[in-house]
């Protein structure tokens, strides 16, 4: 079937489908919960207070997305038992999950702590994993789901000193999605991750401190000549989100502007 204007709209179209997005209040889930939006999906914004899930309500409310907010913080089991718990008494049943909250806490192998090692693994790679459980578990008996879980360039290459275990704990990310996807491509649930290079967010403030020092980074690592902002996330998410990706699964997509190609 040639490709028509309708056709491709339909591709990438989330009308009628609901999106849950963790950690939505921070810059990259603010963005890519506008892009879902603005694709036509309904968003669930979770973050780690119900404070924060409203203001990024607020926030994508004014720019016309429909909108319900969820606290879940990805560090406690009982948490996110609780706030599955509450969609399943609402009727909510997420078509979408972007599994985006996350924590960088930047230390060397020589000095990092058991605490930063323990709330690093516990957000990035426990609370990925079990939210994505439990949204696989309400989408295998609604037919199927897509759920985008967000790594790092960190899980895929050493980007930096000080970096062994927020990379420990992405490359875990990057694994446990091919995993999900092998097991669970059978219920019609494809999994699939994202891998961001450095983008310009409060996460990333001090890994870029001064010009001087992001002109380096950039010079010596991105061949596409900037860092990346939360918007350029919204064309693989987008994509993973919807039909355009049908046949994708347990890939990681970089978004890196060539970071990983020029190792």
């Amino acid at each position: 079937m040639p490709v028509t204007p309708s056709t491709l709209h339909d591709l990438f179209s989330l009308e009628g489908l609901t999106a849950l997005v963790t950690g939505a209040a921070g810059g990259l889930g603010r963005a890519q919960s506008l892009a879902l939006g603005a694709a036509g999906a309904r968003v669930i914004a979770s973050d780690v207070s119900m404070e924060a899930a409203r203001q990024a309500c607020d926030h994508l409310e004014g720019n016309g997305v429909e909108c319900l907010p969820l606290e879940i913080d990805a560090r406690s089991l009982e948490s996110i038992d609780g706030a599955f718990d509450a969609l399943d008494a609402a009727g909510e049943i997420p078509d979408i999950l972007v599994n985006n909250a996350g924590v960088s806490l930047r230390n060397s192998a020589l000095e990092a702590t058991p605490e930063e090692f323990d709330t690093t693994l516990s957000i990035n790679l426990r609370g990925t994993y079990f939210i994505a459980q439990r949204a696989a578990r309400r989408m295998r008996g609604h037919g199927g789901g897509r759920i985008v879980n967000v790594s790092s360039i960190g899980g895929l290459v050493v980007d930096g000193e000080r970096s062994s275990v927020y990379d420990a704990s992405k490359a875990a990310v990057v694994q446990v999605t091919r995993n999900m996807a092998f097991e669970w491509g059978r219920y019609g649930i494809r999994v699939n991750s994202i891998a961001p290079g450095y983008m310009r967010t409060a996460m990333t403030t001090d890994l870029l401190p001064t010009k001087e020092v992001e002109d380096d980074l950039v010079r010596t690592h991105v061949p596409l000549g900037r860092v990346g902002e939360p918007r350029d996330l919204s064309g693989a998410v987008i994509f993973l989100a919807s039909e355009a990706s049908a046949y994708v699964t347990g890939h990681t997509l970089t978004v890196d502007g060539g970071w990983v190609a020029s190792m």
